[in-house]
């Protein structure tokens, strides 16, 4: 029996207060929070009070306060002015913050310790020179007069035998008894800095956050809410005390075990992998993550970060490479996220997993000038949906200069003709992120983070891809495997390369669980939790290797009624020397184990699941849910509206285009819910209006009809209890009426960009509301009449042919009979440049990242 009920404003009391401010009046907290590069032209107080009272103005209420060019030209760009750290700087941040106070605002500092042109840790280790870090490399080498020919900075780790045995050698470098011969080298080399010791660490953060301190003790964690961190480097694999501290920690030697740290191995070596991960990433977390985590808490502020790429993105692979363990780093960052080219499910679930609210998200730089309010909108959906809670742009400029300056556009400002309309934005913006960090998310799938593989099977020397395809050949198992597998699940919202969730695609609620906190979760019947979440079903990706304490954790899951998939291949080993392999295969021989061969076998076993799950529709969802009360974000589009690939080629090629058609947005989307429905309303960010929602009783589940006007998404928020009073379904719509508007339009040229500051063209203030042409039509003598760029009238030949073919000069009496027209310059492969002595060449040389404010020589083609 079903009845249908339309939820009336009289029950908007019933759905939860908190959640309904959080919609109505968000904090303005969640605002955008976009980089503010103090580049391209002196930061002055006067033009800075100007741009945050604009930056207000337009619902921007957080800024990052950002440095390009901090200690000398970078990128073109000629040295910040300030120069970053420099007491001017400092005084105009001290006003930054006291204007910033004034206005309700609040400042982020970038830390300068990742992409950066400070070279902070070549300051620290040129003080301090022992405050740099290793690497291990293995190598064939030779003995000559009984010791070990190095090369360059080398210095000795270890000295075995061609079959990797562990040769006695003297403090001095000596092999007792041996005078020549092959023999294989494990050597330290230096790198940048050692992250894995704390005494360098405390000086790296000192240059910076202990500077903080000293000087703006009385803003932090009131008016400056936090840092970020962008693309910190890889973590050193080596430092002095490792050999120590991994006999410590594991309770044998690794000296005679290094061998197995390079190439590709057996199941033992990738055990002792296990340990020598182990500690490296211990060492990492304790000397860097814990201590900046903690820096920040203990003031009130967040530590936002998007890290290098694509471990940015929770590749398995990668992000063991670079990072060594990137949930158990990372866990202490308090809105850890990426920017468009990495995955906000990863960061979100990391964040779930360790109480954290916020999820950073940069984005989206190198896009190009082109895109609107609505094409952002649109781009921000998937990132949203899968748990994106704070929106950092990219970019807005202290200055333009003139439209000569520019860093991986776009400038998201007044600079932009939607500028008149971006505070719309910014509070659907602040809607979106304030709600979704009520409750808590809902799901009832795990997928398994297969770190310990990646351990266990990651030789030292194999390279890091970073960008494009790579085999992993050099690996222990297949981890080309395990990571396709892993993403065929979870997906990737990549906004260049976005690769669609099986899950997501069958509509299955889910979040990715890393080995810690599986070893520290608790058990309940059918289900294990961690804190205030539970999860009934935990897929492992093609995971040979598995960490002791996540085998256990999955048996007692099984053994309680939970369901365990493992997808590809069964795990057979359990990281660490002393691992109990008997533990994983206790696991593995489960009879409730369940087994399929890829990701969309899983899914179709896992359709039940999908049947019973808290709430669904016909496209993926993120639900929240506290107490009685839920909310839902729906998207109008999957992923969203606007089409992928956006770009084929690896690296960052510039986008010709954007595949945006809002027609792709749905008008309606039915919520199925497994729980009475006494309340629901649909509401929409980017207006703030809220509307009833039309609900069917289906005894113990709900049906709601959602109305989403083509929105591109919506939130819908439903309080469960008993059925409201019946009433009939509402009317159907009114017919749409078409009215022609294809003619009968005149034109006015109104301007709508600001040139106070001289942004956009030269001499500052001038005015814009002329029209430029800068192409026209002319004709030399006779001659046939040619389109012309405007003050392109600078002319060179130019042969673009390879050295050896380039003719030899001509001499004085060749000039001059040329200059008679007597004898030709060159023969037609010679090719005619054109240019303008003040703007340079007409073709944008720059690429995505743009011109800095000047004509460099690589822009006037030489």
């Amino acid at each position: 029996m079903t009845a249908e009920h339309r939820a009336d404003h009289g029950d908007r009391a019933t759905i939860d207060t908190r959640l309904r401010e959080l919609f109505q009046a968000p904090p303005r907290d969640f605002s955008p929070t976009p980089l503010w590069w103090w580049s391209g032209e002196e930061v002055t107080e006067e033009r800075m009070e100007w741009q945050l009272r604009r930056f207000a103005a337009g619902g921007i209420y957080n800024l990052v306060l950002i440095n390009l060019a901090p200690a000398g030209p970078q990128f073109g760009a000629e040295t910040d002015n300030p120069q970053w750290f420099s007491p001017v700087w400092w005084q105009r941040v001290e006003r930054a913050c006291e204007l910033a106070e004034e206005l309700g605002m609040r400042l982020w500092f970038y830390d300068q310790i990742g992409f950066s042109g400070a070279n902070l840790q070549g300051r620290v280790t040129r003080e301090h020179p022992w405050a740099a870090g290793s690497t291990l490399r293995s190598r064939a080498g030779e003995l000559a007069g009984g010791r070990p020919v190095l090369f360059g900075e080398e210095s000795l780790v270890g000295i075995y035998t061609e079959a990797g045995g562990l040769l006695p050698t003297a403090p001095d470098g000596a092999v007792p008894g041996a005078e020549h011969g092959p023999v294989q080298l494990v050597t330290a080399v230096p790198t940048a800095f050692d992250y894995l010791n704390p005494a360098a660490v405390r000086l790296l953060l000192d240059r910076v956050h202990g500077e903080f301190d000293r000087r703006l003790p009385q803003y932090l964690g009131t008016v400056i809410a936090g840092s970020f961190q962008d693309e910190l480097p890889s973590t050193n694999p080596w430092t002095d005390s490792f050999l120590e501290e991994f006999r410590t920690r594991q309770g044998y030697d690794l000296h005679p075990h290094l061998p197995a740290l390079f190439g590709s191995a057996d199941a033992h070596a990738g055990k002792i992998r296990s340990d020598y991960y182990a500690v490296r990433a211990a060492l990492t977390e304790e000397a860097l993550f814990l201590p900046l985590g903690r820096w920040h808490e203990e003031r009130g502020m967040l530590i936002g970060a998007d890290q290098s790429n694509p471990a940015r993105a929770g590749l398995p692979v990668q992000s063991t490479q670079i990072y060594t363990d990137y949930p158990r780093t990372h866990r202490h960052l308090s809105a850890v996220g990426s920017d468009h080219e990495g995955d906000a499910k990863f960061h979100a679930s990391l964040a779930k997993l360790y109480d954290h609210d916020r999820v950073w998200l940069e984005a989206f730089h190198s896009s190009g000038w082109g895109g609107t309010l609505e094409d952002t909108w649109d781009w921000l959906l998937p990132f949203f949906r899968r748990g994106a809670t704070l929106y950092n742009p990219h970019a807005s400029y202290f200055s333009t200069v003139g439209g000569w300056f520019e860093w991986a556009p776009p400038s998201t400002d007044w600079r932009q003709p939607y500028w008149r309309h971006y505070r719309q934005f910014a509070d659907a913006v602040s809607r979106v992120a304030a709600t979704m960090t009520w409750g808590r998310a809902v799901a009832d799938v795990a997928v398994l983070h297969p770190t310990a593989t990646m351990q266990a099977s990651l030789p030292l020397d194999m390279p890091i891809t970073h960008f494009g395809a790579s085999s992993f050949e050099q690996a222990g198992t297949d981890v080309a495997r395990t990571q396709q597998v892993y993403l065929d699940l979870v997906g990737k919202d990549d906004w260049f390369h976005f690769q669609p969730s099986a899950l997501d695609r069958a509509g299955l609620c889910f979040d990715i669980i890393d080995d810690a906190s599986l070893d520290r979760s608790e058990h309940e019947p059918g289900a294990i939790r961690v804190g205030e979440d539970s999860w009934s079903t935990v897929l492992v990706p093609s995971a040979q290797f598995l960490e002791q304490g996540t085998a256990q954790a999955l048996i007692e899951l099984l053994d309680r009624g939970g369901r365990v998939l493992v997808v590809g291949e069964l795990p057979v080993y359990a990281t660490g020397r002393f691992g109990g392999d008997d533990v994983v295969r206790v696991l593995a021989e489960h009879e409730r184990l369940e087994h399929v061969a890829d990701a969309d076998a899983a899914v179709a076993v896992l359709a039940d699941l999908g049947q019973a799950q808290y709430a669904g529709t016909d496209a993926p969802l993120l639900v929240r849910r506290s107490g009685r009360s839920a909310v839902a974000l729906v998207g109008g589009a999957y992923p969203n509206a606007t089409g992928y690939p956006l770009r084929s080629e690896a690296g960052l090629g510039r986008v010709p285009d954007y595949d945006f058609d809002r027609a792709r947005y749905v008008t309606e989307r039915v919520l199925h819910v497994a729980a009475p429905v006494a309340a629901a309303e649909v509401w929409d960010p980017a207006t703030g209006a809220q509307r009833a929602v039309r609900i069917e009783s289906r005894g113990e589940r709900s049906v709601l009809h959602v109305d989403t006007g083509g929105a591109p998404l919506v939130l819908v928020a439903w309080e469960e209890g008993p059925g409201a009073e019946v009433t009939p379904p509402s009317p159907a719509p009114p017919a749409e009426q078409t009215t022609d508007l294809s003619t009968g339009w005149t034109g006015s040229l109104v301007p709508t960009l600001d040139n106070t500051w001289g942004d956009l063209a030269r001499p500052t203030g001038r005015r814009l509301d002329t029209l430029q042409i800068w192409t026209l039509d002319a004709r030399e003598d006779d001659g046939d009449w040619q389109p012309t760029w405007a003050t392109a009238g600078e002319r060179a030949r130019v042969l673009s042919t390879s050295a050896e073919q380039v003719p030899a000069p001509l001499g004085p009496g060749e000039c001059d009979r040329v200059g008679r027209g007597e004898s030709s310059l060159a023969d037609p492969s010679w090719e005619v440049l054109e240019w303008s002595r003040s703007r340079g060449a007409r073709r944008d040389s720059s690429g995505e990242l743009g011109t800095k404010g000047r004509i460099t020589s690589e822009f006037l083609t030489t």
